[in-house]
């Protein structure tokens, strides 16, 4: 199924004392997170309905490569206005997950269920709405009924309004993030722990952690080099149907040796991740060293992060013959090892299927 992405992000954060768009969290542009949490789902083509403040919004958005359509009555118009300028300006497609620009915490599980769910929806249906609890949450799904509903839609109660006019299909969710927006600042507050606890961050947040933990410049290197080859993995292999946290992926491989000076440093990274809060990105650190368990799938951001750690020798991508080659010259090879090669070549092998790339 063709599908396309649309963020509305025109309006005046009237009700926060800031502009939403552009608050941070774990050191990234809302807005960003937002877009974000589309591609984690390996939504690509996203168009994102600008208006106050767009030069600077706009700025933001250049390198996410999204397409930018400037609500230029944003003080006349509604969340409708915005939706209905973006579609018009969107190519034909079988789908359009719809998000407000504060709405960045969805989980990449929930846009595999909802991928998932439209695959079997009726064809009748005009939108697919997700409902979390007792609450319709996000990201409503427009099919193409739907979308024309919205652009004809001429009664009352705007966006609301042009959705009770569909024929919808609900589905439900688990997902606190997708209910997490932010109209006032105790909303906000509750996005940045929530953000902190499940979520990847900015690369030059990592940076900062690197000077607090004096961390030398050749180990520096090398995880930013892990980093890198993780978000890589993870965003090819969203785009070939996985959900995956791109960011929480590039992040770990970031944050992977941040404490490699210190004795057991696995457990080190863990605890200085723990005492701020960033507990998911904790729990990637602590384990990237082996596999404990044998993880399921190459789909899981901590295995992608483990491989990817195995896949770079200082700063340098090699095979898993050459990172193990001093290893494998020692009899008996120990068993750890020898799980921990055997593992990673069974990720390998999955990536290598499901992408159609060798690497």
């Amino acid at each position: 199924m063709n599908c396309h992405g649309l963020i509305a992000a025109a309006g005046l954060s009237s009700r926060m004392d800031g502009f939403k768009p552009l608050m941070k969290l774990n050191g990234f542009p809302m807005i960003q997170m937002t877009v974000q949490s589309l591609k984690n789902a390996g939504i690509r083509d996203i168009t994102v309905v600008t208006g106050y403040r767009a030069e600077e919004m706009e700025q933001v958005l250049l390198p996410l490569q999204v397409h930018v359509v400037r609500n230029k009555a944003y003080r006349e118009t509604d969340m409708l206005g915005s939706i209905r300028l973006g579609l018009e300006h969107m190519k034909e497609t079988d789908a359009v997950f719809f998000l407000p620009g504060d709405l960045p915490l969805l989980a990449p599980a929930s846009l595999q269920k909802v991928k998932d769910r439209l695959g079997k929806i009726s064809k009748q249906t005009d939108v697919l709405v997700p409902v979390t609890g007792e609450k319709t949450s996000h990201p409503p799904v427009l099919l193409p009924g739907g979308r024309q509903a919205v652009l004809s839609y001429q009664g009352e109660g705007g966006l609301k309004g042009s959705f009770s006019s569909m024929q919808a299909e609900y589905m439900e969710l688990n997902d606190p993030g997708a209910l997490a927006d932010a109209d006032r600042r105790a909303d906000f507050e509750g996005l940045r722990a929530y953000a902190k606890e499940h979520k990847g961050v900015s690369e030059q947040l990592c940076q900062n952690w690197y000077e607090e933990a004096g961390l030398p410049e050749h180990i520096r290197s090398h995880c930013l080099a892990v980093g890198e080859l993780a978000g890589s993995l993870a965003e090819r292999l969203t785009k070939h149907g996985a959900c995956l946290d791109i960011e929480l992926c590039r992040s770990g491989g970031y944050v992977h040796d941040l404490c490699r000076l210190s004795e057991n440093h696995e457990a080190a990274a863990g605890a200085f991740l723990r005492k701020k809060g960033y507990l998911t990105l904790a729990k990637i650190a602590e384990r990237h060293g082996g596999f404990e368990t044998e993880p399921e799938t190459v789909c899981e951001e901590g295995a992608l992060v483990c491989l990817a750690d195995k896949l770079i020798q200082e700063e340098r991508r090699v095979t898993l013959n050459v990172r193990y080659e001093k290893a494998f010259a020692h009899t008996p090879v120990k068993e750890k090892i020898l799980k921990t090669v055997r593992i990673c070549r069974k990720l390998i092998e999955e990536f290598e299927v499901m992408t159609g790339e060798k690497l």
